[in-house]
């Protein structure tokens, strides 16, 4: 089910990162993660949020500023 949790890999940035890119890996609900898409926000249950980008259609700055103020 996409609302389970996903496997915590430690608090850490790595870990934090991993949850962004592909959750916690096939067997825990990283399916719901579409590389095909232009921009996507991703928010954990325990509060880890990120977003996944394609940087050749979106300007990083732009992103960055978006998310200082939607996260």
């Amino acid at each position: 089910s996409l609302d389970s949790p996903v496997l915590s890999r430690g608090r850490g940035q790595g870990g934090v990162a991993a949850q962004v890119l592909h959750g916690g890996g096939a067997g825990a609900n990283s399916a719901n993660r579409w590389f095909d898409k232009t921009l996507q926000l991703v928010v954990g249950e325990d509060g880890t949020c990120g977003a996944v980008f394609d940087p050749a259609v979106i300007d990083g700055a732009a992103v960055s500023e978006m998310l200082d103020h939607a996260l």
